[in-house]
């Protein structure tokens, strides 16, 4: 039962994290998401696509002070969107944990803080986000994984 507790929250927040780290990676004007991922994730994907994209948010973290901003928009989408794909297939659980933890951590510390826990803009979700992101890197994925079939052979 355990797995199949860290498969439902690795596949949730896999998703969550994939869809956000798709936007800053891939998005910006003009720019339009497979309609596959419009789909699944409904219409207000296509305007976060839309509106966001490695330019507009490394200008977002330049004005948080993020130091090498555009470098850092991309590591962010990096680790979203790697951290959400491998927290999907169960691969290289505890390497991605870490870093959607360190970057969960530092968009609270950045951006979120001022606003408090709570409402627009509030550390509420990336603190769930990196809640998940310690549980995986403390827990590991389970045996419903990747990185469980991969060291079946390795004991």
């Amino acid at each position: 039962m355990k797995s199949i507790g860290l498969l439902i929250l690795r596949v949730t927040a896999g998703t969550i994290l994939a869809a956000h780290g798709y936007t800053k990676l891939f998005g910006g004007p003009g720019k339009t998401p497979p309609a596959l991922l419009t789909r699944l994730f409904g219409p207000n994907f296509l305007a976060a696509v839309e509106q966001s994209g490695p330019d507009r948010f490394g200008h977002t973290l330049e004005r948080v002070e993020v130091p090498s901003p555009h470098v850092s928009a991309y590591m962010s989408g990096a680790a979203e969107f790697g951290g959400g794909l491998a927290f999907l297939l169960g691969l290289r659980t505890r390497g991605a944990a870490l870093m959607v933890l360190f970057n969960m951590g530092a968009a609270i510390r950045k951006v979120h803080w001022k606003n408090g826990l709570y409402g627009e803009g509030g550390f509420e979700f990336p603190l769930l986000l990196a809640a998940v992101a310690a549980t995986l890197l403390v827990a590991g994925p389970g045996t419903l994984s990747l990185d469980a079939i991969a060291s079946v052979g390795n004991d």
